[in-house]
């Protein structure tokens, strides 16, 4: 081929301009991740001591009120073998730092990923500048957790020993109580049949109430059938003799006039009577046979 080609004489332009473009990518996704991970931000560095290194390790994350502020930037042993931990934290949270700010070792979680938490300073305190010893406040590990609980798990077990006894209070309660529930079934057993029992007299009792009310409803209205002629004729009856009465006054209205001559008539026939009587009995024949009247004397009574 040659380099006069048409086809090949901008390749070279073609190659430098995508090496740029890919220079260019590479060196802006290095400083993406840089600004990311704060490699462009101004940090400063604190430490604070520690008996033992268990549980730190560099690069371990820094955390402010749960935010990640920096990292553990080294870790070293001092003249006292003790543990010296530098912290890399960035700059712009400085002023939450200050010198009753504590550095403690925790968890996220309970069994999360360790971190190094710093709690926020006083607003009265100094900032603790580069360089500067921040505090380190011990976090109860599982041992001394456990050293805590130890009391508390023996109670348990005195507990769970006491409850499992067969001759303990808590067995014998509970034997107690099933006597109790199996007497209480049967006295339930019991009340069920007294209640069908009662059940059963109160239907019988009101059957036989029910048919002796029947029973007093035909006889009242039996009664009723015989009375009722009987109240019949007797309105009937009153009804006559209010009629009759009412006819006698009548006739005695009528009568009341005639009565007095009548009476006067009455008495001219007995006094005529009298005087025939009187004549017959001056007849011989006839006076022989009537008795004269014996005198009858009267004795009176002696008060001598």
């Amino acid at each position: 081929m040659k380099e006069t080609d048409p086809r090949f004489m901008k390749l070279k332009g073609k190659v430098g301009l995508f090496f740029i473009i890919a220079v260019a990518g590479i060196i802006a996704t290095v400083v993406s991740i840089g600004i990311e991970r704060g490699i462009f931000t101004a940090k400063y560095r604190i430490n604070f001591t520690v008996d033992k290194g268990t549980g730190f390790f560099e690069g371990m994350p820094v955390k402010l009120s749960g935010f990640k502020i920096g990292k553990i930037d080294s870790m070293s042993l001092d003249e006292n073998a003790k543990v010296k931990v530098t912290l890399l934290i960035s700059k712009k949270y400085s002023k939450w730092i200050r010198q009753d700010s504590k550095a403690m070792l925790t968890k996220e979680g309970f069994i999360g990923e360790g971190v190094v938490d710093i709690s926020v300073g006083s607003t009265n305190k100094p900032v603790i500048w580069d360089g500067g010893v921040i505090q380190n406040e011990k976090a109860r590990g599982l041992d001394e957790i456990a050293e805590e609980m130890r009391p508390v798990i023996g109670e348990i077990k005195d507990i769970i020993t006491y409850i499992n006894d067969p001759k303990g209070d808590i067995k014998q309660t509970i034997a107690n109580l099933k006597t109790l529930s199996s007497g209480l079934n049967a006295t339930k057993e019991n009340a069920d049949k007294l209640l069908k029992n009662a059940d059963s007299n109160i239907s019988g009792v009101s059957s036989d109430a029910s048919k002796a009310l029947k029973n007093i409803d035909k006889t009242v209205s039996s009664m009723n059938d015989k009375i009722n002629p009987v109240i019949d004729k007797l309105n009937r009856t009153m009804d006559n003799a209010e009629k009759t009465t009412a006819n006698l006054r009548d006739a005695v209205e009528k009568a009341a006039p005639k009565v007095p001559p009548l009476l006067n008539k009455g008495e001219d026939a007995l006094s005529d009577t009298n005087e025939v009587v009187k004549s017959l009995k001056q007849i011989w024949p006839i006076r022989l046979f009537i008795e004269k009247p014996k005198d009858s004397l009267i004795h009176g009574d002696s008060y001598e």
